[in-house]
């Protein structure tokens, strides 16, 4: 028990010390430049963090902000998965369909955003978006697990397997490791996106809305607020996503 404790303090102190420098370096900055318009002191930023969160408005962004999140990356692992499979199993496909993948992966996130903003209501773009980010890291991961599989296991399991117990006990153990990798990253990368389009698209409820009010209004010591609550709850979601991928891999394992 000891030594378990020891290890959880540890843990932290590793955390804290480095979040208390950063805060001391800000502190010092916010003194020096002596201008909350443009660098707000910690404790500024603190009041705004709860103030937000002690307001219904604060929660209904943050909620609507997670909404399109969890909405526009599930929808995207799940599109990236189906072209995997489809390009991984056809030669013409995947000669067709690669320019494609290409072209999403190099295009800024911001292009899609306006693009789309011509056509796509304000508050279905950051989801859209988020699948668009998401669909392509997943897409070619997965497509490169399923043709990185042992093909003598393959062929064996054909013979011997059903199709269910085939992909449950050969195919998943394979897949699974290299896409589940891929996953925790693209989470990140749906938080940017959605971020981001909110802040151009400017739905009724949203951070990215929030963040786009405060810098009109000058108000940088809530967007700074709104800035470290993404930081925190990008953090939170993902050690959480992190145990939930834990759990999976030891159930294929």
């Amino acid at each position: 028990m000891n030594s378990t404790i020891r290890r959880i303090l540890l843990n932290l102190l590793k955390i804290c010390i480095p979040i208390a420098v950063y805060i001391l370096i800000w502190q010092v900055l916010s003194m020096r430049v002596d201008s909350s318009l443009l660098l707000p002191s910690p404790k500024e930023t603190a009041l705004s963090i709860k103030s937000i969160l002690s307001a219904p408005n604060g929660w209904r962004s943050l909620g609507a902000t997670l909404l399109r999140i969890v909405i526009g990356y599930l929808f995207g692992c799940m599109c990236g998965v189906l072209l995997a499979v489809v390009t991984a199993h056809s030669g013409v496909l995947d000669w067709l369909l690669n320019p494609l993948r290409r072209l999403i992966k190099t295009t800024p996130i911001t292009s899609f955003a306006l693009i789309l903003l011509v056509s796509v209501q304000s508050d279905r773009l950051p989801v859209i978006v988020a699948m668009i980010v998401v669909i392509p890291m997943i897409w070619q991961t997965t497509e490169e697990a399923i043709r990185g599989r042992d093909r003598q296991l393959n062929e064996m399991s054909k013979i011997y397997l059903s199709f269910w117990k085939k992909l449950r006990y050969v195919s998943l153990p394979q897949i699974l490791p290299q896409f589940l990798a891929t996953a925790s990253t693209a989470l990140g990368f749906a938080w940017k996106a959605v971020i981001t389009a909110e802040i151009l698209a400017l739905p009724k409820t949203g951070i990215g809305r929030e963040m786009q009010n405060d810098k009109i209004y000058y108000d940088f010591a809530e967007l700074f607020a709104w800035t470290i609550i993404v930081i925190v709850f990008s953090v939170l979601i993902e050690a959480i996503f992190k145990i939930i991928l834990k759990m999976v891999r030891k159930r294929y394992d």
